[in-house]
């Protein structure tokens, strides 16, 4: 496991710094003002070779990024045996969605079609494993879980018609 060096920058803030596997180092000066820039050195190299500046809102939203909050890679055999048989679904609730405004325990969504809901995404907070009695809202992102027959019985079902397309293009 890479060793982070911390020290104290007097009137700056901290600075932290993490030797990569590589030979490379990362620095991340964090500002008292809640600014951070992360320099990146070459193993040969004293200067950096690139400096990015974050915002404070910036730097935590990387931060849930590189922590798995938005995606959790899978070692490639598990996730073979995992999703074998399982589809994952976001979906976008619209304002007169069936969903909205309830309580996922009321919805009784489990029973009628199978499919769990995993995660509720609702602006910038990530809501994992939500409990049954988490009211689902208008402009929230849902992540269901289930099989390709019980996906298609939860479409059918609540009549979504707002699913996420992936915009990676």
């Amino acid at each position: 496991m890479a060793k982070v060096k911390e020290c104290d920058l007097p009137g700056i803030g901290k600075k932290f710094t993490l030797e990569l596997d590589s030979g490379d180092k990362l620095v991340v000066v964090i500002h008292s003002s809640g600014e951070r820039e992360v320099f990146k050195f070459t193993e040969e190299g004293d200067e950096p070779v690139s400096v990015t500046r974050l915002s404070d809102e910036e730097a935590h939203q990387i931060g849930a990024i590189l922590a798995g909050t938005y995606f959790q890679p899978v070692i490639e055999e598990e996730q073979k045996l995992t999703m074998k048989n399982a589809t994952m679904e976001w979906i976008k609730i619209v304002d007169d969605s069936m969903l909205a405004h309830k309580k996922i325990e009321d919805l009784d969504i489990r029973k009628l079609t199978g499919v769990s809901i995993t995660t509720i995404i609702r602006g910038e907070t990530v809501i994992p494993n939500p409990r049954s009695s988490e009211i689902i809202k208008p402009q929230d992102t849902i992540i269901v879980i289930g099989s390709n027959e019980q996906i298609n019985n939860f479409l059918t079902t609540f009549e979504i018609k707002h699913r996420l397309e992936n915009d990676c293009q």
